[in-house]
């Protein structure tokens, strides 16, 4: 998760069947389960490379002289008070920004961009309990698509192919980290499914380039680690073995993992293959967080206090090439803008 938030290959039929017996949803059934089955069914999930078998390398490539594309999504805080958030969008070369939710009333938070680039997912308290919504960037309007009762949504993020939306939860009564759970649900918000039932609990959940699988943080030993596991909630791997984690990650086109280590003020951009080995250091100092990969796989955004240090409002948004170079500074004012995400 972020700095500033506290925080498994198709098994079908009799798997599903158990892991709805665990794990029922919040209201009522789950129509998503009957379709996740069909979908699986219709395309297995591919053998993962074992141990002797080396992942693919992933081979970005660059245009010469190009700049960023599409648009990224990130919080803004022109309250300037922490838990009075908004959601912003701007070019991803920082022109045209705009923000999207006004006042600072509520907490709006965690946001993304689906796919097809005309929505904007994130989560808010704005009726008390943190749900989901959707906001069209075409027409300015904004839609609740949960209605939880005894859970609080964060982190939505819509699958590839547009067709599910990932994201964490927790639960009343409950401790961390046992609370936090991955749950997915249909694109329009129905048939919301809890996938994980970890001690160790599960939160920042982002997709497989293909839609098949979910890459997510949880505790292991009291230490965060990265998990991947299929679209169903089978067939879970624990993916990093690296210290000073926190949470927030992207999984790349071209197949790099991405993710921010270190201590307090001291936390840099790291980016692996997705059996978590090749680690690669991006940063170094400036206290660098929550990056995501731009559709193509080419750059990576994130938030950094590089221009700002030790300042609790000095966070902006920058750019970088995949590689850590070409670094560019995108934002620039007197409240702190975080929890970028890239979208088309």
């Amino acid at each position: 998760m972020e700095q500033r938030r506290p925080l498994a290959f198709a098994l079908c039929g009799a798997l599903l069947a158990l892991l709805a017996a665990c794990a029922p949803a919040p209201e009522g059934g789950n129509p998503v389960q009957t379709a996740i089955a069909a979908t699986l069914t219709a395309r297995p999930f591919s053998t993962p490379p074992t141990a002797t078998q080396a992942p693919p390398t992933p081979t970005p490539t660059f245009e010469p002289g190009g700049r960023p594309r599409g648009k990224i999504v990130y919080v803004c805080q022109y309250s300037k008070q922490s838990g009075r958030n908004q959601i912003c969008i701007m070019n991803a070369d920082g022109s045209d920004p705009r923000t999207l939710t006004q006042g600072g009333q509520y907490d709006d938070f965690f946001p993304s961009i689906t796919p097809d680039g005309q929505y904007v997912l994130f989560a808010s308290n704005r009726t008390g309990r943190y749900q989901i919504y959707e906001y069209q960037l075409a027409s300015d309007q904004l839609t609740q698509l949960t209605e939880f009762t005894n859970i609080s949504a964060f982190a939505p993020t819509a699958s590839p192919d547009g067709r599910w939306i990932v994201f964490y939860a927790t639960r009343d009564g409950q401790t961390y980290p046992a609370s936090h759970s991955i749950w997915v649900m249909g694109r329009d918000g129905t048939g919301a499914l809890q996938l994980t039932q970890r001690t160790g609990g599960g939160w920042d959940p982002v997709w497989s380039p293909d839609s098949t699988r979910i890459q997510f943080a949880g505790e292991v030993n009291g230490f965060p680690q990265l998990f991947v596991m299929n679209a169903d909630g089978s067939q879970l791997s624990q993916v990093t073995r690296l210290s000073g984690l926190r949470g927030r990650n992207d999984w790349s086109v071209n197949g790099l993992l991405a993710t921010y280590l270190g201590g307090s003020w001291d936390r840099d951009i790291y980016v692996f293959d997705t059996q978590g080995e090749n680690v690669v250091q991006l940063t170094d100092g400036g206290n660098n967080l929550a990056p995501s990969f731009s559709p193509d796989g080419q750059w990576l955004t994130f938030m950094s206090y590089r221009d700002n240090p030790r300042q609790d409002l000095g966070c902006e948004i920058y750019v970088m090439r995949v590689d850590g170079t070409d670094a560019r500074r995108l934002t620039s004012n007197d409240i702190c803008d975080w929890q970028p995400r890239w979208g088309p």
